[in-house]
């Protein structure tokens, strides 16, 4: 169990090096070294780029009904790039977003706001959900689910009561 915890506390401090490292070469270099300007990136055009960056329809109407599977593997290939370019300005500016600070006034009541543990978990799962969503970009295509199908799931023999031992309402009654 001790071995448990020393795992988990090398982790920990193995992730909040690699953030710290990350934050101090974004604050010089990074917003600028790309080029993507983050203005713009939640209003209507930042938002019908990404959702034309992710719908398939082009890809799909260039490979089938058109024929020109090699213009469609490069279209694949470069709304690819610029999905991972989005998903990493969408990152910089909720980062430039949590670094700004709000102004506290002394008259506000504070009871509806979250705790300061609330907004660490709530900036914790939205830096894990995105680094998901770059994961399964980089490696399956901007065209793939981030949640897989349960398809599969009927191929998967049902559970017949009937035939369970022990059963306590016996065969076929439920109570």
């Amino acid at each position: 169990m001790t071995l448990l915890y020393v795992l988990i506390a090398v982790l920990m401090i193995l992730l909040v090096g690699f953030w710290a490292g990350r934050s101090q070469t974004n604050d010089t270099s990074r917003p600028e070294a790309d080029g993507d300007s983050l203005e713009g990136l939640l209003d209507g055009s930042g938002l019908s780029l990404a959702e034309r960056l992710f719908d398939s329809g082009d890809y799909l109407w260039l490979r089938h009904e058109v024929g020109y599977p090699q213009l469609a593997q490069a279209l694949l290939d470069w709304r690819k790039q610029m999905a991972i370019r989005w998903l990493k300005a969408l990152r910089r500016s909720f980062d430039e977003l949590v670094r700004t600070p709000e102004p506290v006034s002394p008259l506000e009541n504070s009871e509806g706001a979250p705790s300061s543990w609330g907004l660490l978990w709530l900036t914790f799962r939205f830096h894990f959900l995105l680094t998901y969503a770059l994961l399964v970009v980089r490696l399956f295509g901007p065209y793939h689910r981030l949640i897989p199908s349960a398809s599969w799931l009927h191929s998967v023999p049902s559970f017949d009561r009937e035939k369970v031992p022990g059963s306590a309402t016996g065969p076929g009654k439920m109570v």
